[in-house]
Order: structure tokens, then sequence, then C-alpha cells
């Protein structure tokens, strides 16, 4: 069978001083030289990392014990994630604590105004928008430990919940409050919230056993 053909990335650098000090710092970055253009532009190419390539066992450790697992090999460690003199830790929480190739894609190509949803275990996931299903056990992972690392590192104008949330889970509400801030939440009918959820880009589901722990993210 043939191997899969090389994904490239182009840059194009403009004309400037320091060619030999550009070159090798271009060149230290795995960029090639491809064409010199008019008036000393120049257009580079570089193998695309893959997804693989970018996140290193340490990394997917840290992500994991994040969430109080381990990696099969993995040694356990009294220190908290993002505590101790490693950096790979620190800077995948700094960044954005996201691994998940699905949900990282989500948040790149999502807009302004445009939604998605992160729902509990039992909510009827309509056909249509993209399905991310990251349950694996019944109650892991919840949907506010899903949203925490969203909401650090993405733009949110609001979040729509069940008005049946407030009553039949006001735990629920009351923590997704606290962990949005300052961020408008609005309450329409479980049916409504359903109807809405049809129009997303994507459908995150959970473990979450909650009651109504479910809601969508609006992007600002």
């Amino acid at each position: 069978m043939a191997g899969l053909a090389t994904a490239w990335e182009y840059h194009r650098e403009p004309p400037g001083e320091d060619l030999q000090a550009r070159l090798a710092s271009l060149g230290a970055d795995r960029w090639e030289l491809v064409a010199a253009l008019g008036g000393g532009e120049m257009i580079f190419k570089r193998p695309v990392v893959t997804f693989r390539e970018r996140v290193t066992l340490d990394q997917r450790r840290a992500v994991f014990r994040q969430f109080g697992h381990a990696l099969p090999d993995d040694e356990p460690s009294s220190s908290p994630v993002g505590s101790g003199p490693g950096l790979a830790r620190d800077d995948v929480i700094e960044a954005s604590g996201i691994l998940h190739p699905g949900i990282a894609h989500l948040l790149a190509s999502t807009g302004h105004t445009d939604s998605f949803t992160i729902c509990d275990a039992g909510f009827p996931v309509p056909v249509g928008p993209e399905r991310i299903d990251l349950a694996w056990v019944a109650g892991q992972p919840t949907t506010l430990g899903v949203l925490g690392p969203i909401r650090a590192t993405f733009g949110i104008d609001r979040v729509v919940i069940a008005a049946e949330a407030e009553v039949i889970s006001p735990g629920f509400a009351a923590s997704l409050r606290e962990l949005l801030g300052d961020t408008p939440v609005e309450a329409v009918s479980h049916l409504e919230l359903k109807r809405l959820s049809r129009a997303g880009r994507a459908t995150i589901r959970t473990g979450d056993t909650t009651p109504y722990a479910n809601l969508i993210v609006v992007a600002g």
C-alpha cells in the first residue's frame, strides 16, 4: 500500500535585512526555500506537524492526571498537575489543557455567534451536528469538568441551560454561574434547549448523570 502523501504548510517571508540570520532561523524550524520572488520576498514550506508529533507523552500524562487518571505505565505522583519543575505540564495547562483533537478543532473553527452543546449522558444527541463522545463511565467526565478548560481559553458570549436545571439541579446551576463569572446564563425550556442543540456545530457528550446537566455554548 502506498504511503500517505506529505502535507505541507507554507510561509511567505517578506524582504528585509540580515538574510543569513533569517535563513538560519527558518532552517532551524524546518522551513525549506521553495521560491525567491521579486523584491526579495521568499516562499518556504515544511511538513505539517501531526497531532501525535505535537503532543508528548508527558503532556498526555498531564491531562490524564488532571482528570484523576494515569496511563498504564505512569508512576503515581503526589504532586498536583501544574506543580513541580517539569515544564511540559505547566505549558499544556497554561495553553488550554485540551489535547482532544476533535474539541481542539471545534474551538479553532467556531466563529462568532456559532454554538455547540455540552450534554449529560442521557441527552438525546441530535443527528446532524458533529458528535464528540467523551463518556466512558457513568459520571465521568462531568459537563462542568469539560466546560472548565474550554472557558479558560475560549471566548464565550453566553451559555444557555434548561430552566428545569434551576429547580431540579440547583447545585449544577450555581456551580455553572460560579465558573462563568460575568458571562451571562440564559434559561430556556428543556424542549427549547433540545431544539437549539440541533442548530449547533457539535455536541460534546459527557458521562454526567446530573439531571439537566446540559448547556449550549454561544461563541463570543
